[in-house]
């Protein structure tokens, strides 16, 4: 109990990014991280992402039409499916690759909406609300997402107890091996300071996140080998599923804002 309630502290009442350690010149180093990514940046073309998010918002709103008009649950449940992996393909497929290389930072230019955005940068909880909302999930404030702790922005974005899993001072090979007995698909996870993204698929395990160590900037790194995973060891971790439920899909779907809610363990 004790434990649990030295985790929540710190996730609950330290936002992302604020007061981070320096990291080691291990982890710093770009040997390292290249070791732990496998995705590079490819050539940004503004142009043609943004015709990209126009082709995914075009789909959000064909599947919106047909949800709004089918006859029946049954009918309901299948478009929520098709949905899921609509919006799941357009941020694994679309957006997290356009994002790769896009610089960390602090301060108030480190907002960026889009990647790449000239004279900006991205922190974590900003680039976490850039991606979803790149994707077309609307948000109730987007600044108040940014700057909560991590796992505000979880409970809000899947409030739902049974979805919060928590996992307490283990190293990240055991963190990475709890999370493939997971189902596959898009999470997010909360480390101490930080926050970014999980994808998972089958037994493979990544974080995709604008990290503080290594070449500084957005990176597709292996869990068990990302040292801002490691970093969180002491404390522990949460992770929080995407889209796997009804209530955010739905969102997505109706175009609703998702509420902001300070929400605990």
């Amino acid at each position: 109990m004790l434990l649990a309630s030295a985790l929540s502290a710190l996730l609950l009442f330290t936002a992302c990014d604020f007061n981070l350690r320096r990291p080691s010149r291990a982890e710093a180093s770009p040997k390292r991280a290249e070791a732990t990514r496998a995705i590079k940046a490819p050539r940004y073309d503004a142009e043609r992402y943004e015709a990209a998010l126009q082709a995914i918002e075009a789909q959000r709103q064909r599947l919106a039409r047909r949800y709004a008009e089918a006859k029946g649950e049954r009918q309901k449940r299948a478009i929520r499916a098709e949905a899921r992996g609509v919006v799941t393909r357009a941020i694994t497929e679309t957006i997290f690759p356009a994002w790769m290389g896009t610089p960390w930072g602090l301060g108030r230019n480190s907002t960026a909406t889009r990647p790449h955005q000239e004279g900006m940068v991205v922190g974590c909880s900003y680039f976490v609300t850039s991606v979803l909302q790149n994707a077309g999930l609307k948000l109730s404030n987007r600044y108040t997402f940014a700057q909560a702790p991590a796992l505000h922005i979880q409970r809000s974005l899947a409030p739902a107890r049974a979805d919060l899993h928590r996992f307490l001072s283990i190293p990240p090979s055991q963190l990475e091996a709890k999370l493939r007995k997971l189902s596959d698909g898009l999470y997010v996870i909360g480390l101490v300071n930080h926050v970014g993204f999980v994808v998972i698929r089958g037994d493979e395990v990544r974080i995709v996140h604008s990290s503080f160590t290594g070449e500084r900037d957005v990176a597709d790194e292996a869990l068990a080998e990302a040292p801002a995973v490691a970093a969180s060891q002491e404390a522990g971790y949460f992770v929080t599923p995407l889209f796997q439920d009804d209530r955010l899909i739905a969102f997505w779907l109706e175009g609703r804002a998702v509420p902001f809610q300070k929400l605990g363990m």
